[in-house]
């Protein structure tokens, strides 16, 4: 917490160390539907879809009606994009996760930590996720 205001006052980013990223627990975003779809092809596992829904305001409801916008954007997540999406339920830190996802598709452990936490930045930045961190208030 202080480094997160002493970066603020000094303006530059905060960036949290390698301990802090692998113990923080990833967290799906309340308003976000999301479902397990059956996959297109024979023999693949089925994958998520992720409704996002647009902006209900009084600016987005102009864009929607003046384009006519749909409700929601879909995302369709990929094999391991959808085990991990599962996996953002808050009981599972990031390090579990990747240690999960090299279990199930062969991964040495640094090849795994590195695409689920660049993963999970990437859903991070659009806001589908947070990253809750310290202790689990129970």
């Amino acid at each position: 917490m202080i480094g997160q205001l002493r970066a603020m006052v000094e303006g530059r980013r905060y960036r949290p160390s390698r301990t802090q990223v692998l113990t923080s627990r990833p967290i799906r975003h309340p308003k976000i539907v999301w479902s397990r779809e059956p996959a297109r092809e024979d023999g693949l596992p089925d994958l998520i879809l992720v409704r996002i829904p647009r902006r209900q305001d009084r600016w987005g409801n102009f864009v929607a009606k003046w384009f006519k916008l749909p409700d929601h954007k879909k995302i369709e997540l990929d094999q391991i994009g959808s085990e991990v999406w599962e996996l953002c339920d808050g009981a599972h830190n990031v390090e579990s996760i990747s240690r999960q996802i090299s279990q199930s598709y062969k991964l040495n452990k640094r090849q795994a930590e590195t695409s689920v936490t660049a993963y999970l930045k990437m859903l991070a930045d659009r806001r589908l996720i947070g990253l809750q961190t310290g202790t689990k208030k129970k």
